[in-house]
């Protein structure tokens, strides 16, 4: 399977991250979806430190501090489609779409078959 996320997406996101922070079978299903959905994905935030979200105002608590989640750019609907689609395929069962990304995490921890809006 090709290798579809190259350590500079990592360093791109907000916040800059690594992409050994990732956890390496959640890296395997995003590079699997990439493959289905066939356009690229560009990631805006992967890893996210507990002590970066609590800044953040959010509880420390989310997929992105356990390497489970990344956050995909995303701003037309036909895209939009296409990649909850091979999210799917893929094996996500949490998704979150918002204006301009789609979130996807396979955290084992986080209630499972579930799409939510931002």
């Amino acid at each position: 399977m090709n290798d579809y996320f190259p350590e500079s997406d990592f360093l791109e996101c907000s916040p800059p991250c690594r992409k050994s922070d990732m956890k390496p079978d959640t890296l395997k299903r995003f590079n699997a979806a990439r493959e289905i959905a066939g356009i690229p994905f560009n990631p805006t935030s992967a890893f996210r430190t507990v002590e970066h979200e609590k800044r953040m105002n959010r509880p420390g608590t989310s997929a992105h501090t356990t390497g489970h989640a990344m956050d995909i750019a995303c701003t037309n609907d036909n895209a939009r489609m296409k990649i909850v689609q091979a999210l799917l395929k893929a094996g996500f069962t949490r998704i979150g779409i918002a204006k301009t990304f789609v979130h996807a995490d396979d955290s084992p921890h986080k209630t499972q078959n579930i799409i939510w809006n931002y």
